[in-house]
């Protein structure tokens, strides 16, 4: 009866990759709340929950993103679901969702590149799965609207059973200072109890979900000036590596000491690094 399925994917955020390796975007549950509005015959009751997980994404660049790639997303409601419909003498539904989980239905297949413009961005028919049963007792008029459309007026339903579903659309915000990445969803999605009879009723689903995460520079051996090549502009920055590595890192906050291995071998400042640096500058 409750199509969650497609629904709550719609509630976070986030093909071609982009430049840097995906990364995942963790969401903070004190920052992050969904609120769930089910209506039925004319009745409306709303409950909500706290969302854990996270989202993957990849972006072309960290330092001023212009495009955004999703990934993954695993979302997860950190509480159960009640409602309960009144109508007086008439009758009353009581549905209650437990274990619920939504996820991207083909987790590492990016979706994109979507615009990224003045920090917004939104994908549209993203696949997904989801997890949880949703249990449900009616009487009276819900009941009848239950019955004609060919629905029990008391059962459960494992949300998983629904298959892959997709998701419209939904959209958000995403930042970057200092490398560290804000990803921000804002949700607004109504969608039909059941798509066969649109009439039975409607389930709307709002609100933010908000991530942030630090992400690392990636590893470039040789590129001791983090410009994201290597070339004869790492020759100085190089030296100064050898020389005086407080001052490279002073120099070079942002980048990774790491890329100073030029031979791997796990050390670094270190001379043994310069004839394989050399024999990369000459190809």
């Amino acid at each position: 009866m409750l199509r969650l399925v497609g629904i709550l994917a719609v509630g976070v955020l986030l093909a071609t990759p982009g430049f840097a390796t995906p990364f995942a975007v963790p969401i903070d549950p004190s920052q992050s709340v969904l609120y769930f509005e089910l209506c039925v015959a004319g009745k409306c009751a709303t409950d909500s929950s706290a969302v854990t997980g996270s989202v993957t994404i990849d972006l072309d660049s960290i330092d001023s993103p212009a495009q955004i790639w999703l990934y993954d997303f695993d979302l997860y409601l950190s509480d159960n679901l009640h409602w309960y419909l009144s109508w007086g003498i008439f009758g009353s539904l009581t549905a209650d969702a437990t274990g619920v989980a939504v996820h991207y239905a083909y987790p590492g297949v990016p979706i994109g590149p979507a615009p990224i413009t003045a920090g917004n961005f939104a994908f549209v028919d993203v696949p997904v799965n989801s997890e949880g049963l949703v249990t449900y007792h009616a009487t009276g008029v819900p009941c009848y609207a239950l019955q004609g459309a060919g629905l029990p007026c008391d059962g459960t339903q494992n949300l998983a059973d629904q298959g892959t579903q997709i998701a419209d659309q939904f959209g958000g915000t995403v930042t970057a200072q200092n490398r560290i990445v804000t990803l921000m969803s804002q949700i607004d999605v109504t969608t039909p109890l059941d798509p066969n009879n649109p009439s039975l009723g409607t389930f709307h689903v709002y609100g933010t979900a908000l991530g942030q995460v630090y992400v690392p520079p990636s590893i470039v051996p040789g590129d001791l000036n983090c410009d994201g090549s290597v070339d004869f502009g790492d020759i100085n920055p190089f030296v100064l590596y050898l020389s005086n590595f407080a001052a490279w890192q002073a120099t070079y906050s942002n980048c990774p000491p790491e890329n100073g291995d030029i031979n791997g071998d796990g050390l670094y400042p270190d001379f043994g690094d310069i004839n394989p640096f050399v024999a990369l500058l000459t190809g």
